[in-house]
């Protein structure tokens, strides 16, 4: 019987490190995926909102014949109005309410072209509150457009509208940014 070899039915180290390796890229490949994948379904999500406000905010100025103002700030965005005291102040209740902007996106305001920061709160309650772009009785607005995008995507989505009021919501092209 010496000179037998018992025949194993196992594996050896090596080969059982080997598949735990590709278990685990495998794994890291699917947990960048799902991430990813949360940011861009969070993004799409923030983007069909905003466009969908803008067109509340549209209709209800033609509807209801006043003028409405929105502008964006570090840390939300709001829809105003005119109030009885004929200065501008943010809509407080409805859909059109203040919202916070949604962790981690990233918001880019240009108007006719151009960028535009954030706007401030002002420090004093008697300093006039401004909007940074107009959606009016007539139908015609600011000419805008609002990118959104996040942090580790490629994906950026642009809602913008032009002098007519015409809005749209598009992907952006990484290409051409």
């Amino acid at each position: 019987m010496r000179g037998l070899r018992r025949f194993s039915g196992g594996f050896t180290l090596v080969e059982v490190l080997v598949v735990v390796l590709i278990i685990g890229i495998l794994l890291t490949f699917a947990t960048l995926s799902i991430g990813d994948r949360a940011a861009i379904d969070r993004l799409d999500t923030e983007s069909r909102r905003i466009e969908q406000l803008f067109r509340l905010a549209q209709e209800d100025a033609e509807l209801k014949g006043f003028e409405i103002g929105f502008r964006l700030l570090e840390d939300r965005y709001e829809f105003l109005a005119v109030s009885p005291e004929g200065r501008w102040a943010p809509l407080t209740e409805g859909p059109l309410r203040p919202r916070a902007l949604t962790s981690p996106l990233l918001y880019r305001l240009q108007i006719e072209g151009r960028a535009v920061p954030p706007a401030a709160d002002p420090v004093d309650q008697k300093e006039p509150i401004e909007p940074q772009l107009l959606l009016l009785s007539s139908g015609d607005g600011t000419t805008f457009a609002l990118d959104l995008s996040a942090p580790g995507t490629e994906l950026r989505y642009r809602i913008e509208s032009n002098a007519l009021g015409e809005l749209k919501r598009a992907p952006i092209d990484p290409e051409n940014r």
